[in-house]
């Protein structure tokens, strides 16, 4: 099992669990993902922050952003400055088990937990 968790997040990996191996959580919340969905996620969330990298650079610091990406069955956004922002992801109910999920990490939280997304992700 790997885990990790920081102030307002958390992230697991349970590969002994073969519908829902992924825990992603935030304050008072969570909620498993399949490893399809977790897979589908990665390509959403490196589109998502690859368009905030780039345009970062031309904000002036108390300039604000918004960027959204949908790609099914998820629909991500930021919302914030050149330093900091919010993260907001929707898994569509359409083809996921038939449920959908919102999920929300505010700042300096949403940071921290695709950092070590990215870092889960890279390691397979």
């Amino acid at each position: 099992m790997i885990q990790h968790e920081g102030k307002g997040w958390r992230l697991e990996l349970d590969e002994s669990k073969n519908d829902f191996p992924v825990l992603i959580g935030g304050e008072n919340w969570a909620v498993e993902l399949s490893k399809t969905e977790w897979s589908s996620l990665e390509t959403v969330v490196s589109n998502l922050i690859d368009q905030y990298e780039y345009l970062r650079n031309s904000l002036m610091k108390e300039e604000k952003i918004f960027i959204e990406i949908d790609i099914d069955p998820w629909w991500a956004s930021i919302d914030g400055t050149k330093e900091d922002w919010k993260l907001k992801l929707i898994l569509s109910g359409e083809g996921c088990h038939g449920r959908a999920v919102e999920l929300c990490w505010p700042e300096p939280a949403a940071q921290a937990i695709v950092s070590v997304m990215r870092i889960m992700w890279d390691s397979n």
